[in-house]
């Protein structure tokens, strides 16, 4: 009885820390950027919302950047800090909601390059690793069509936009449009399947058609790396009941 009761306890384990893989997420927003004439209307909002969501979350780590403290130093700290904790089992994030151009991301103070984004998550053990960017031309960090095969590491690149296209805020939403779709599909509304497992087929499927509809094709969400279709990215059994 002893031995069924340990081999049970050592089952149960295992799948206990499984299932409490943690997330480690920085959540960036810009909307009020130095000077008069580039504000933008909800990306803190979009950061903070983002945030909210992933505090929600029991396994999940949150810092959250806007405005004036989303200055490219403090970003990068914060990516270095939160993704070297992070284990092989676990999933490192950047959220970012601001102006961008092609090959850089606009930070309260200057520019971020695509690479320092993934120079930081180079850091971490994860082996899961995503980007969520709604910024203008956002789809210029995909850098080919394919994904390769040739690593046991997953990292994702969901883009709010292609390479030419805006992102768009609308004033009846009080995200913006990606990002509105992007917080319902990974809250439940993207399981298609109601197993309450949120994959990357599935947030893309949902979002990538919601926005385009609303915006009627004027623009088109990206997911680019290398990562399977089916790799979970929000586990709804984790959110606080």
């Amino acid at each position: 009885m002893r031995v069924r009761f340990y081999i049970l306890a050592l089952i149960i384990f295992a799948q206990v820390t499984t299932t409490c893989a943690k997330t480690f997420i920085v959540c960036v927003g810009i909307s009020d950027y130095p000077g008069y004439y580039n504000d933008l209307m909800v990306s803190d909002n979009d950061a903070t919302t983002m945030a909210r969501l992933y505090k929600n979350n029991v396994a999940a780590e949150v810092v959250c950047l806007t405005n004036r403290q989303a200055t490219m130093s403090n970003i990068v700290n914060a990516m270095k800090t939160m993704y070297s904790r992070a284990g092989s089992d676990d999933t490192v994030i950047l959220y970012f909601s601001g102006h961008g151009q092609k090959g850089v991301f606009k930070c309260y103070d200057r520019s971020m390059p695509f690479s320092t984004i993934t120079d930081c998550m180079k850091l971490s053990n994860s082996r899961k690793r995503i980007v969520f960017a709604d910024a203008c031309m956002s789809g210029s960090m995909r850098r080919g069509n394919r994904r390769s095969g040739s690593s046991d590491i997953s990292l994702m690149f969901f883009l709010s936009s292609r390479t030419s296209e805006p992102s768009r805020e609308m004033a009846q939403l009080r995200n913006s449009v990606f990002t509105s779709y992007l917080l319902r599909g990974l809250q439940g509304s993207a399981d298609s399947n109601h197993d309450n497992l949120i994959t990357a087929k599935e947030l893309f499927t949902y979002v990538s058609n919601q926005v385009i509809s609303l915006t009627h094709q004027r623009q088109h969400p990206v997911m680019w790396g290398n990562f399977s279709d089916n790799m979970v990215l929000m586990n709804l059994n984790m959110f606080r009941r």
